[in-house]
C-alpha cells in the first residue's frame, strides 16, 4: 500500500510540476508578446509620417530675430524624438536678443514656440578716460568706444550706435573686457536711472562713476549727481525744495548740482 501511495505521489507531484511549467512558459510567451507588440508600435509612431514635424508656430512678434530663422533650428523628424531642451538651450546661445524660449509639442505633428525678446532701454556705451597734460593743466578727455543696446535687468544683448540728443537713454561706464550678454548694471540701478529720467526729461544723458555716485547732464549743461544706493525719491524731492528756494534764477550758470549725501544738497 505505502508502495502504491508513494507512486501515486510522485505521479502528482510530477504533474504539478509540468503543470506550473506550462503555466510559466505562458507567461513568458505573453510577456514577450506584450513587449514586442509594444516595440512595433513605438517604432511605428516614431516612423510613421503622420508624427512627423509639418507645423511650427511662434508666438509673438520679434524685432530681431525672424520667424524663418528660428524654424531652421526646428528638426523635420518625428515628434517624439524633438530634443526640445537642446533646441531652447540653442536658440538662446545664438541669439542674445532673446530672454526666454518656451516649446511646446502639440501632437500629432505640431511644435509651439512663444519667444519673448529683450526690450531696448536705452544705449550703453564704454568710455574711456585719457589724462591731457597741457602747458597750464592736466584735463581729462572721455574716448566713447563701443556701445549696446541694454534691457531692464542691465544686460547688453546687441551692438548699437550713440545718438544724442535726448531721445535715446544714453548711458556711459568704464566697464573693461565687457562681451555681449553681460550685466552692466543692476535691475535696480536700471529702474532707479528710468525713474530720474522720467521726472526730469531735461537730462539727456547718465553717467556710471562709481556705485554712490551717477552722474546726469541736462540739456543746460549742469550735472545733477545722485547717489544709487539711496532714496531716489527723497534726492528728487531735496533737488525740487533747492530749485525752487535757492538756485531757481542761476540754472543757466549751474556747474553742478550734488545729491549725494543724504539731506544735503550742494551746488556750484
Amino acid at each position: 500500500m505505502r508502495s502504491q501511495t508513494s507512486k501515486i505521489d510522485m505521479k502528482t507531484n510530477s504533474f504539478q510540476k509540468n503543470r506550473k511549467k506550462r503555466s510559466s512558459l505562458k507567461i513568458y510567451f505573453f510577456v514577450g508578446l506584450f513587449f514586442c507588440l509594444l516595440a512595433g508600435l513605438i517604432y511605428t509612431a516614431v516612423w510613421l509620417p503622420y508624427f512627423w514635424i509639418e507645423n511650427i508656430n511662434i508666438e509673438n512678434d520679434m524685432t530681431y530675430v525672424s520667424c524663418l530663422e528660428i524654424e531652421k533650428l526646428i528638426p523635420k523628424k518625428s515628434i517624439f524624438l524633438i530634443p526640445i531642451n537642446q533646441i531652447k538651450n540653442e536658440i538662446l546661445d545664438k541669439y542674445s536678443e532673446i530672454k526666454i524660449v518656451e516649446i511646446k509639442k502639440e501632437f500629432p505633428n505640431t511644435i509651439n514656440i512663444k519667444i519673448e525678446e529683450r526690450k531696448n532701454i536705452g544705449v550703453w556705451c564704454q568710455i574711456e578716460l585719457d589724462e591731457i597734460a597741457t602747458s597750464t593743466e592736466k584735463m581729462i578727455e572721455k574716448k566713447i568706444n563701443e556701445c549696446f543696446y541694454f534691457d531692464s535687468d542691465g544686460i547688453i544683448f546687441r551692438e548699437a550706435s550713440l545718438i544724442k540728443g535726448g531721445l535715446v537713454l544714453n548711458v556711459y561706464g568704464t566697464e573693461k573686457l565687457i562681451k555681449i550678454r553681460d550685466e552692466i548694471m543692476s535691475p535696480e540701478l536700471v529702474e532707479f536711472i528710468l525713474f530720474i529720467r522720467e521726472k526730469l526729461p531735461e537730462i539727456i544723458d547718465f553717467e556710471i562713476v562709481s556705485f554712490e555716485n551717477l552722474v546726469a547732464t541736462t540739456n543746460k549743461g549742469y550735472q545733477i549727481y545722485f547717489n544709487p544706493t539711496c532714496s531716489v525719491r527723497s534726492q528728487l524731492e531735496a533737488l525740487r525744495m533747492s530749485i525752487q528756494k535757492e538756485i531757481k534764477q542761476e540754472l543757466d550758470s549751474l556747474e553742478y548740482i550734488d545729491l549725494k549725501i543724504e539731506g544735503r544738497v550742494y551746488y556750484k
